[in-house]
């Protein structure tokens, strides 16, 4: 299992960036959301990243594709509202990883069809984020898996002790939000799930 770390907006970005300095080499990929921000000042944050060693490949940005492209980062991800096709993106940026959030199966082969590498699915579990909307659960996460051919990773409530049941969805991963932030060390986090990824992808 491979995982994604998505920045909150909870607190502020330099804060984020002193805890993530000693949990980098554990995280697989950092997306960077922040829906309210300018380019210019998402552009400053990738810029802090990259200061405390973050390869730009492992950098994801949310939404903006052409920043990303310009940018040249890792990848793109398009929220569920957005109007882009991951194969308009990768006419453009051939290398580029696509992804993009679904809520349904539906959703989940339009995408697919659409061009994209990978999918974020949920809210699995109970989430922060969503406290109004019911969580999608485990076998919708299973059914989505087995929709498609392109990796799904699950999002929404992910903690550790939950992530042993997530990866018998056949997900290919998880991506996580206060799974990380809230925890009270992070960077032991950080290195749990990757060691979790590590060995549930030798033994499968």
């Amino acid at each position: 299992m491979t995982w994604h770390l998505l920045t909150t907006n909870k607190w502020p970005f330099h804060i984020q960036v002193r805890q993530l300095r000693h949990a980098i080499k554990n995280i697989d990929m950092i997306h960077v959301r922040d829906k309210e921000a300018s380019l210019q000042r998402l552009k400053q944050q990738i810029d802090q990243l990259r200061k405390i060693g973050v390869n730009r490949e492992r950098i994801i940005l949310n939404e903006h594709a052409d920043a990303a492209i310009a940018w040249d980062l890792g990848g793109v991800h398009l929220p569920g509202h957005s109007s882009w096709k991951g194969k308009d993106i990768k006419e453009k940026a051939p290398g580029l990883q696509v992804g993009a959030s679904v809520h349904s199966q539906d959703e989940a082969v339009t995408r697919e069809e659409e061009g994209v590498d990978y999918l974020y699915y949920g809210h699995v579990f109970s989430s922060e984020s969503k406290p109004d909307t019911p969580p999608r659960g485990l076998e919708a996460l299973q059914a989505v898996v087995q929709s498609v051919s392109v990796p799904v990773m699950a999002i929404g409530g992910i903690t550790r002790d939950r992530i042993a049941e997530v990866s018998q969805t056949g997900a290919a991963g998880i991506a996580l939000i206060s799974g990380f932030w809230e925890a009270e060390r992070p960077e032991e986090e950080a290195s749990y799930f990757n060691h979790f990824g590590q060995i549930n992808y030798e033994t499968t």
